[in-house]
């Protein structure tokens, strides 16, 4: 092979390889950027968990007055349910 055939060879090896180590090395920039914007902050939202449950007595009142209470005979419902959501349920006029 000449001089010039073999330089020519080694600029197109080049000129293939080097943009897809570049195209790999942003790509795996992005998806560490797109990871990491996934991730929850302690500011993305507010945690109602703990919250009074004042907001849910003025719609127990209202639903109360529509229909009566209802029973639910369901043994294991205290076991799984939190007992915030208990407190809905019986605002809601669930026994």
């Amino acid at each position: 092979m000449s001089f010039r055939a073999s330089w020519l060879a080694v600029v197109v090896a080049l000129s293939v390889c080097l943009p897809g180590c570049g195209l790999m090395r942003s790509a795996k920039q992005v998806t560490a950027e797109s990871m990491k914007s996934m991730k929850p902050r302690p500011n993305d939202y507010r945690d109602t968990t703990n919250d009074a449950e004042d907001e849910w007595t003025s719609v127990g009142r209202t639903a109360s007055t529509v229909r009566g209470t209802e029973k639910d005979n369901d043994p294991i419902r205290k076991m799984i349910l939190s007992p915030k959501a208990l407190s809905i349920e019986r605002n809601l006029g669930i026994e």
